[in-house]
């Protein structure tokens, strides 16, 4: 009875342990992508891309909710040679994250057009037409997303947008340059590092929705009891 209870503890011990120690491996194997560019160009072989084009992620329709599609190296770069654009783009993009089995996802703007920028914005009609899809805004889909593809795509449109605003070093004025990974940006003439604050706004639950609603509707009704609605629709 004592041995078989010693068992059972630590089978219980290894479950629980289990999803703490992928956290931990996952955690020190991005860490490795964005410090060592070598490594993060090789995890781009064999891993997966999210496109967007101005900020606004491409989406897919499927069962009345959206899917976000992935891409792998080889089909970004047939992509971008059918649109006369050069493999060199992909250095664009950034890290936003990877799976349990260590493949690396990155996010690539097709569609970010700056006076500054060496790349010309592709069209967004032709490639939508090409990849099947919609670039959809992401506060439009977000409730239409199941809560990774929610949570990954909010990430990577904050660090897109991070990159675009700051492509020039606030001190000399000369432009920046990202590593591989897009974990940071150095200025090549004092070597200041600049690193992403990015603020993800996370989904919050049903739950949580319902139990603020009612919150606000019994403040609401309770001062006004004939417009309690109307207040907290423009609250």
């Amino acid at each position: 009875m004592f041995l078989y209870c010693g068992i059972a503890c630590r089978r219980k011990f290894f479950w629980c342990y289990r999803p703490l120690s992928t956290y931990v491996t996952k955690t020190r194997y991005l860490f490795e992508l964005k410090e060592d560019d070598d490594a993060c160009k090789k995890a781009q072989q064999t891993g997966a891309f999210y496109l967007f084009h101005g900020l606004a992620p491409l989406l897919q329709t499927s069962a009345h909710q959206y899917l976000a599609p992935r891409h792998s190296l080889l089909e970004l770069e047939r992509l971008l040679g059918k649109f006369g654009q050069d493999a060199q783009r992909i250095e664009d993009s950034v890290l936003i994250g990877c799976s349990e089995q260590q493949e690396a996802w990155f996010a690539l703007d097709l569609g970010l057009d700056s006076s500054f920028s060496i790349s010309a914005s592709l069209h967004k009609p032709e490639m939508e037409t090409e990849l099947k899809g919609s670039f959809i805004e992401l506060r439009k889909a977000l409730f239409q997303l199941n809560a990774r593809d929610a949570s990954m795509l909010s990430t990577a449109q904050a660090l897109l947008r991070w990159h675009d605003a700051h492509q020039f070093c606030s001190r000399s004025g000369q432009p920046t340059k990202k590593n591989v990974a897009g974990s940071k940006r150095v200025c090549p003439s004092n070597n200041i590092i600049y690193y992403p604050q990015v603020k993800v706004w996370k989904r919050p639950s049903v739950e949580k929705l319902q139990k603020r609603w009612d919150w606000r509707w019994k403040a609401c009704s309770t001062m006004h009891p004939s417009t309690g609605p109307f207040l907290v629709a423009h609250s």
